[in-house]
């Protein structure tokens, strides 16, 4: 019998394709497919070593990654600063602000010791995480309706992504970039019960998963690429162009808009809380309808990040206009 691979077999190894089974020829060199491929074997074997480190231990290491980190990148320290001074109405030079970016990214450092530890036991982290606010979302989805829970991108978005999935009687689907760093992961994702719809996906069948009342988890406090439509709404001290997305999705589609945060309660332990549900613009609303649907949400996202501006992982570039 001959050892020759298979044709298709071939190909995939010649031809890889992204997790939804699609190749992707446009994306950048070191960073397509076949990358995303050997990260999702690299994150599983931080993970293995990641679930097997006492708490203390790993976060003692993450506070001096986290602190060399913050050192060694200049210009993750200015995006920073000039996102999270509007968290704290300061400028980015101010000294408040320099101390918390530092607080930030030493947080993120947390937050990944606690992701490697999630993937490699999830069980013990649906365990060690409470969820907040669930009742009025089951009551939506029990009538019927789609639920796009909402988030930025504050404390644990990654480490209790699977809590939805987990809680929530109706299938759960999360939005993701469409990059090597989303297919790496994308395993995991749907490991967890998860079942994964990326950016370039068409619309409509995120609009069919809603209308059929499912719940649709997004972190839409960034804007991808110039692509994105946005809109501008008040955020914390000022105006930004937040993605549309979110009330765009519930316009179409009906489902109401549910803020979410996950945010730390210690080494290990963790809280998501569902905000209370904004109601779908009117199918005929338009824009108007999506903006003033999108401000509300912006609203809930600006109290949580005030309240915990240490744990906002703002290193986008984000257009701001400060209101006098």
């Amino acid at each position: 019998m001959s050892s020759t691979p298979s044709r298709p077999r071939l190909q995939r190894l010649l031809h890889p394709v992204a997790p939804d089974g699609r190749p992707r020829p446009d994306a950048p060199f070191g960073r397509g497919p076949l990358a995303a491929r050997g990260l999702a074997g690299v994150i599983a074997g931080a993970a293995w070593l990641g679930g097997r480190l006492p708490a203390p231990v790993a976060h003692r290491l993450a506070v001096a990654g986290g602190t060399l980190e913050w050192a060694a990148r200049p210009g993750k320290r200015r995006t920073l600063a000039a996102n999270l001074g509007h968290a704290v109405a300061a400028p980015p030079g101010d000294a408040a602000v320099r101390r918390l970016v530092r607080r930030e990214i030493v947080n993120e450092a947390r937050r990944s010791a606690d992701l490697l530890w999630s993937i490699d036991r999830p069980h013990e982290m649906l365990a060690n995480t409470r969820l907040e606010g669930q009742r009025p979302v089951l009551a939506e989805l029990a009538a019927g309706r789609g639920v796009i829970l909402a988030g930025p991108h504050i404390g644990g978005w990654e480490v209790a992504v699977p809590v939805p999935a987990a809680v929530l009687d109706s299938p759960v689907s999360v939005l993701a970039t469409d990059d090597w760093l989303a297919w790496a992961v994308d395993g995991i994702r749907r490991r967890a019960g998860l079942q994964v719809v990326y950016l370039t996906d068409e619309p409509r069948r995120m609009v069919a998963r809603l209308r059929a009342g499912e719940a649709l988890l997004m972190f839409a406090d960034i804007v991808p690429d110039a692509r994105t439509r946005t809109l501008p709404v008040r955020f914390l001290d000022g105006t930004v162009a937040l993605p549309a997305g979110p009330a765009a999705l519930a316009r179409m589609s009906g489902a109401v808009i549910v803020p979410l945060a996950v945010l730390p309660l210690d080494a290990r332990a963790w809280v998501a809380h569902l905000g209370t549900p904004i109601p779908a613009p009117p199918r005929r609303s338009g824009s108007h309808g999506e903006q003033a649907a999108l401000q509300q949400l912006a609203d809930d996202w600006s109290a949580v990040i005030r309240e915990h501006p240490d744990q906002w992982a703002a290193v986008y570039p984000l257009a701001w206009t400060v209101r006098g």
